[in-house]
C-alpha cells in the first residue's frame, strides 16, 4: 500500500472509474447481444436505460460535467441498441 493518501485517493478513483466503465460496457454489450437475438424488447431496453440513468439524474450528481458525459454516452449507446430492433 502507498503511504501517500493523495495517491491512494487518485488510485481509488481510477479503480472506481475502471469498474464503472467495465460494468457499463458489459451491460450494454449484453443488451446488444440480446437485442440482436430478439430477446430484448424496446420496453425492456428502455427499462434498463431508465434504471441506469436514474442515479445519474440525482441532484447531487446532475451538475457534474463528468456525470453528464456518462449520461450522454448512455443516451447515445441505448439509442443504437433500440434502433436495432
Amino acid at each position: 500500500m502507498n503511504d501517500n493518501p493523495d495517491l491512494v485517493s487518485v488510485e481509488l478513483i481510477a479503480a472506481h472509474e475502471a469498474s464503472d466503465v467495465s460494468a457499463i460496457n458489459g451491460i450494454l454489450s449484453l443488451a446488444n447481444i440480446l437485442r440482436k437475438r430478439g430477446l430484448l424488447t424496446d420496453a425492456e431496453a428502455s427499462a434498463m436505460y431508465e434504471s441506469m440513468s436514474l442515479p445519474l439524474g440525482l441532484a447531487k450528481y446532475a451538475q457534474n460535467a463528468h456525470v453528464q458525459d456518462v449520461q450522454a454516452n448512455l443516451d447515445r449507446l441505448f439509442a443504437v441498441i433500440v434502433g436495432r430492433g
